[in-house]
């Protein structure tokens, strides 16, 4: 059964800021640490998880009644998921966006529930994923963290189209292959 995520695929240049800001943070991290491939690089809207390949058509047809207009987006700062005293998860945040990500979040969870998916019960988070950590005991650099992450210039973008990716797990880690996109439409 194939792993399904919907999410904001991002352009080129984010993909090579990510990369140069994963190759700054790698240094500070505690431990060994899953990096995020600059290629792979998205904000994830809502995870379906392994779905029967049966219900592809359905979900298409679903996303493609989600209704939208292309926002800007501006990638700025960044944290730690659950916290800086136990950082699990080192993301990059959203200066500009974030509140047009949470309702475009909505509108895809409420298309799905339509079909039978659960409805999403944590509130919504507009991040960029960078790195996962597996031993926050190790003590990471924190404050050296958070500062590359607030001292990174990302470009400016615009959300054009949500993505419905498939998600493969390797040992080289997960491998994103986009399997329809759906673009917004100007008001």
């Amino acid at each position: 059964m194939p792993r399904l995520f919907v999410g904001i695929g991002l352009p080129p240049a984010h993909q090579a800021v990510a990369a140069g800001l994963v190759a700054r943070l790698r240094p500070l991290a505690c431990g060994p640490a899953t990096w995020t491939r600059p290629d792979n690089a998205h904000l994830t809207l809502k995870f379906l998880g392994e779905t029967d390949a049966a219900r592809l058509p359905d979900i298409t047809a679903a996303l493609g009644r989600v209704a939208f207009a292309p926002f800007p987006l501006a990638v700025a700062g960044g944290g730690f998921f659950p916290s800086p005293s136990r950082p699990r998860v080192v993301w990059a945040g959203l200066a500009e966006g974030a509140d047009s990500c949470r309702t475009l979040a909505a509108a895809v969870d409420a298309a799905l529930a339509r079909i039978g998916f659960a409805v999403e019960a944590r509130p919504f988070a507009a991040h960029l994923t960078l790195g996962r950590l597996r031993d926050a005991s190790r003590g990471c650099d924190v404050r050296g963290m958070l500062a590359v992450l607030g001292e990174t210039v990302w470009p400016p973008a615009t959300v054009e189209a949500l993505t419905l990716y498939e998600s493969t797990l390797g040992p080289q880690g997960p491998r994103y292959v986009a399997l329809a996109r759906f673009a917004g439409q100007e008001a």
